[in-house]
């Protein structure tokens, strides 16, 4: 990789007691939580650091989101346990789960949220009373993802992806797109026209919501586990052992084309994450680099970076707060600031 010539700033750093597996930003971008694999939790003022701690999971931190308002947070673990805080850290709700926690997510436009937890789908107010139990899921949830509209969630498990409807008058129902495989990641498009999951046998799949079309993006050495559109929906970032590649869903969407793509990690890449602005993306590898990419300008071309930070620690979650300012989680519990 190219010298960038540009070296972040380190605005503060927070410790949590092990590897930092769960960081997600509110909505405003003024509060972060963070989990650690140890169990620890604590929300973080972004500005300056300063941190309140939630209760423990003890065997771990899984997932964790914001409501749209970021009035809510929900933190899931390995201990079955959902908690649920409002944004000064003051306990709001508890949701017993039947397994561990491996995904969350809020709806965008209700104070509801979904929990993925085994093989149930279950869906929450905010204060964490359940209004739906979908408890025959056909293995684990992995992933699980809001239409744009609010109105169906969608759950990534082996064989496919489920959208269930939980508001309005086909609350209750579901519908089932089919993949012979397992799907370990899932990206809702802002836009609601697309599906886009990470597998285990090292493809993309896509479906054209809601028509059910799909097709497979193939060709990548290892499976997917870490992929995120861009705000407009025009660009698809994913990150397969040291790669990035970024699809075009311009016009009618990326079959037939060659999407950016880059390699400058020595190791997997553990996270990716888009600026607010949509001009950049960031990577996080296993072996301590943080790379800012310029986002492309056209299907198919060399990815250019902006500017990197070395570290003897692995990156293992990134989130932005700003367009120019980039929180970095990292394996020896270090939780850092950079202005890039």
């Amino acid at each position: 990789m190219t010298d960038t010539g540009t070296t972040p700033i380190a605005q503060w750093r927070v410790d949590v007691d092990d590897y930092v597996a769960v960081l997600e930003v509110s909505r405003d971008c003024g509060l972060a939580v963070v989990g650690s694999l140890g169990g620890e939790a604590a929300l973080i003022d972004t500005d300056d650091g300063s941190a309140t701690a939630l209760c423990r999971h003890e065997m771990g931190v899984l997932s964790a989101a914001w409501s749209a308002d970021s009035s809510r947070v929900a933190v899931g673990g390995q201990d079955g346990c959902v908690r649920i805080y409002d944004a000064a850290g003051a306990a709001q709700g508890v949701v017993a789960a039947s397994a561990w926690v491996t995904a969350l997510a809020w709806s965008p436009t209700a104070p509801v949220f979904a929990i993925g937890a085994g093989r149930h789908l279950v869906i929450t107010d905010q204060d964490g009373t359940i209004l739906h139990d979908f408890d025959d899921q056909p293995s684990t949830v992995t992933a699980v993802a809001w239409s744009a509209d609010g109105t169906r969630v969608g759950a990534t498990a082996y064989g496919g992806i489920g959208w269930h409807d939980v508001i309005g008058k086909r609350a209750g129902r579901r519908r089932r797109f089919d993949w012979k495989g397992s799907l370990l990641s899932l990206a809702m498009s802002p836009d609601g026209a697309w599906a886009c999951a990470g597998a285990q046998d090292a493809t993309v799949h896509l479906w054209k919501l809601w028509s059910g079309n799909d097709l497979a993006m193939s060709g990548y050495p290892s499976k997917i586990e870490r992929l995120g559109f861009r705000h407009d929906s025009r660009w698809l970032a994913v990150a397969c052992l040291g790669e990035i590649t970024v699809w075009d869903f311009g016009g009618k969407g990326p079959a037939g084309t060659v999407p950016a793509s880059a390699s400058g990690h020595e190791n997997h890449i553990e996270d990716l994450a888009w600026d607010p602005s949509g001009k950049s993306v960031a990577t996080g590898g296993g072996e301590g680099r943080t790379i800012v990419w310029a986002a492309p300008t056209r299907a198919g071309e060399d990815l250019s970076p902006v500017t990197a930070l070395e570290s003897g620690a692995a990156t293992s979650r990134l989130r932005w707060v700003s367009e120019d300012s980039l929180l970095v989680g990292r394996a020896d519990g270090g939780l850092v600031k950079l202005a890039v």
